[in-house]
C-alpha cells in the first residue's frame, strides 16, 4: 500500500513539533527566518522594463527623496546588480534615498555606465540603465 504524499508531511510535521517540544525553552524561541519580500523577483514588463513592484514611474530621485520610486531603485538594485555580492549587503527597501542609497546608485552609474555619470542621482539615463540596461 502506498503512502499518501500529505500524511508523509503531517508525519513529519508532527516529529518536528515533538522534537521543539523536547529542546529548552530559549532554544524553541530563536528568532524565525526573514519573510521573503515581495520584491525578492524583478521581471521584465513590456512597457516600463524592469520592475519590481513598487512603482512604475521614472521619477527624478536623489539624496532626501522619498516614496514608491526609491523603494523601485533600492529594490532593481538589489536584485538585479551584483551590488549585494560586491558589497557584501543589500540595501533596505524602505523609500528612504540616504548615504546608503546614494552610495549605490552611485556605484551603479559607474559600474554599468561610465564616470561621467556617476553623480548618486537617479534622472532619465540612471533610469534607462536601471530598467533596460545590460547586466
Amino acid at each position: 500500500m502506498r503512502s499518501r504524499p500529505y500524511t508523509r508531511s503531517v508525519a513529519a510535521g508532527v516529529v518536528a513539533a515533538a522534537a521543539l517540544a523536547l529542546l529548552p525553552a530559549t532554544t524553541a524561541t530563536a528568532a524565525p527566518a526573514p519573510v521573503a519580500a515581495a520584491a525578492d523577483t524583478c521581471r521584465g514588463v513590456s512597457t516600463v522594463g524592469l520592475h519590481c513592484g513598487y512603482s512604475t514611474s521614472n521619477a527624478f530621485a536623489q539624496r532626501g527623496s522619498k516614496g514608491a520610486h526609491v523603494k523601485e531603485i533600492q529594490a532593481l538594485i538589489n536584485e538585479t546588480t551584483i551590488w549585494p555580492k560586491q558589497t557584501g549587503k543589500r540595501l533596505t527597501v524602505d523609500g528612504d534615498f540616504g548615504p546608503s542609497t546614494e552610495s549605490a546608485v552611485s556605484w551603479f552609474q559607474w559600474y554599468y555606465g561610465s564616470e561621467a555619470l556617476s553623480d548618486g542621482m537617479v534622472g532619465p539615463k540612471t533610469w534607462e540603465m536601471l530598467r533596460y540596461g545590460k547586466r
